[in-house]
């Protein structure tokens, strides 16, 4: 089934990614001195604080709440769960000398021709696939996330039946032995690979560091947690009022990542 009407689709330009910071003032370092993203008023809901900031058309906050996270995540092949960020920068050579200058490893960049390429991990030991483009932006921009996932039909069913993205192409992904499907919301790319057997690190937003959950402002959040609910999906957070005008519900995909709806009213 593909959404086709305007009744629960996602209106945001880009998906915003919430993080739960392991050490938060070397996350700070990582993300706004050494990627130079742009740090955005923070904001309070519920005892919980929010730091934010700007990456394109989308938003990377961390989530600061009075319960510590587990120990880092574990990598990418290791267990399921939003395990990779993929972020555009305009030139890697400054960009590797601004996380030296933070306090982290030099990058080892790759030349593609139109682009260059690098891999890093940030203090989550979350995977950071860096992208340097010359003439794209002007700042950080957050482009893609990446998924590690049991069963890449179902997770495809969600992300296309329930939350209405596209789906995109399709290609071989040798490094894991396995397949990569990319889903377009807005501006933002959702990477999904299928590894089996492979412990879940998914859940509450508190239970690991680590990407933790996507936002997306929709049209309708009843019309979307209806579908979830219509597919069998776990609903961790019933439409409520967050704030005066700002409805928010939590839904869970098949792995039990979760994605947390906003909705303006």
């Amino acid at each position: 089934m593909t959404i086709t009407d305007t009744n629960g689709k996602i209106t945001s330009p880009a998906l915003d990614v919430g993080l739960v910071p392991h050490d938060f003032e070397a996350m700070l370092a990582f993300y706004k001195e050494g990627l130079g993203m742009l740090r955005l008023k923070d904001l309070e809901f519920a005892g919980t604080r929010l730091t934010r900031f700007g990456a394109g058309k989308g938003i990377v906050k961390f989530n600061q709440s009075p319960s510590a996270p587990r120990k880092p995540t574990s990598g990418l092949h290791e267990s399921r769960g939003m395990k990779l960020l993929t972020i555009v920068v305009p030139d890697l050579e400054a960009t590797s000398v601004s996380l030296v200058k933070a306090g982290f490893d030099a990058l080892s960049i790759e030349d593609h021709g139109q682009y260059t390429l690098a891999f890093t991990r940030d203090p989550n030991n979350t995977m950071i696939e860096l992208v340097g483009a010359p003439g794209f932006c002007d700042n950080a921009v957050l482009n893609a996330v990446g998924l590690t996932v049991n069963d890449a039909d179902a997770t495809r069913s969600f992300l296309t039946n329930v939350l209405g993205l596209e789906a995109g192409k399709s290609e071989d992904l040798p490094s894991l032995g396995t397949i990569k499907h990319e889903f377009v919301a807005g501006d933002t790319t959702l990477k999904v690979w299928q590894l089996d057997g492979l412990p879940a690190e998914t859940g509450a937003i508190p239970d690991y560091s680590g990407i933790r959950y996507l936002t997306a402002v929709v049209d309708s959040i009843d019309a979307v947690v209806a579908r979830a609910r219509d597919a069998g999906r776990h609903i961790p957070v019933e439409p409520r009022d967050l704030a005066p005008e700002v409805r928010i519900a939590i839904i869970e995909d098949p792995d039990g990542n979760w994605f947390e709806l906003v909705e303006l009213v």
